[in-house]
């Protein structure tokens, strides 16, 4: 773990860079993607794209057998080796993550244009797959911002909105953290959701999701997520807004108006009278039973 506080996130100008164009309704078609250009290309049929595919097949089996719902690991060797996870989202199933593994497969070449490091996001699951081991770090590299293109309800107080959502956020992503399931070994599922209610009758809830990647322990995971809501404020662009999502490859955050996101009932409530956060565990979270990390192989 590294010592630098701002070690977790990238630099708050390459977020706003790529939020800005990012800033589509969350209904647009999926996946949103992150293509580091930087990284290079490589061909269809390839090496590389042949452990490419290979390692998604795996990771999305993996993920979708664990009880983390997730999965990270490697393929190939040198200069054809290929990092990759699969993080789905605490509350599917497990058959909507091995889906969602599923079209990551369909995707990754065609969206990305055969980009080496490619962050593809869907509602129900990030994966990320690079030819430099990223895996290595707990930095949240590969990070998607998703903002909504709708500003909250004319007449809300907006000083007092801004406070309701960092005060959401803070609480949910330390129940995330702190009550990881199971608590040991890795990998294990950090996810947790949030309501916020009585901030104003133009918004009767605010929703919240956080989430960290399995193989993080629970600092590392609370320090990933304090950075994000750090980020999440000093963005500017992001606390008016209906809704937004930062994901990366370690952890990420999500607030919304509207309709409930997620299943389940909140694992964190707050009002705006009190305090204190109140845990309601979910009864929806269906995760797979079997677990399953790290698959590391050679060329054939």
């Amino acid at each position: 773990m590294h010592g630098r506080r701002d070690a977790c996130v990238p630099s708050l100008a390459h977020v706003l860079l790529v939020a800005a164009a990012l800033m589509i309704p969350f209904a647009a078609a999926q996946p949103w993607q992150a293509c580091d250009s930087q990284s290079g290309n490589y061909s269809a049929g390839s090496t590389y794209a042949d452990n490419l595919l290979r390692l998604v097949s795996i990771l999305r089996a993996n993920a979708s057998n664990s009880p983390a719902l997730f999965a990270s690991g490697s393929a190939g060797a040198g200069a054809d080796a290929v990092y990759g996870l699969v993080l789905c989202r605490g509350d599917v199933s497990a058959s909507d993550c091995f889906d969602c593994g599923t079209r990551a497969a369909e995707d990754v070449q065609r969206v990305c244009n055969r980009t080496r490091d490619a962050a593809l996001v869907y509602n129900q699951c990030y994966v990320r797959f690079a030819a430099a081991d990223f895996l290595a770090s707990p930095d949240n590299t590969g990070m998607v911002p998703l903002i909504s293109g709708t500003s909250i309800p004319s007449g809300v107080d907006a000083v007092a909105y801004v406070g309701a959502v960092a005060r959401l956020l803070n609480a949910t992503a330390r129940y995330a953290a702190e009550n990881s399931v199971p608590s040991s070994p890795l990998p294990r599922l950090y996810f947790a959701t949030g309501q916020l209610v009585g901030l104003d009758p133009r918004v009767p809830n605010i929703w919240s999701m956080a989430q960290c990647a399995g193989d993080l322990s629970p600092a590392q995971c609370l320090r990933c997520l304090d950075d994000l809501v750090m980020l999440w404020w000093k963005s500017g662009s992001l606390p008016n807004g209906e809704g937004a999502r930062l994901a990366g490859s370690r952890c990420n955050l999500r607030s919304e108006l509207g309709d409930k996101f997620y299943t389940g009932t909140p694992m964190v409530k707050l009002q705006m009278n009190g305090d204190a956060a109140v845990p309601s565990p979910s009864t929806d979270v269906v995760p797979a039973t079997v677990g399953g990390q790290y698959y590391s192989s050679t060329p054939d």
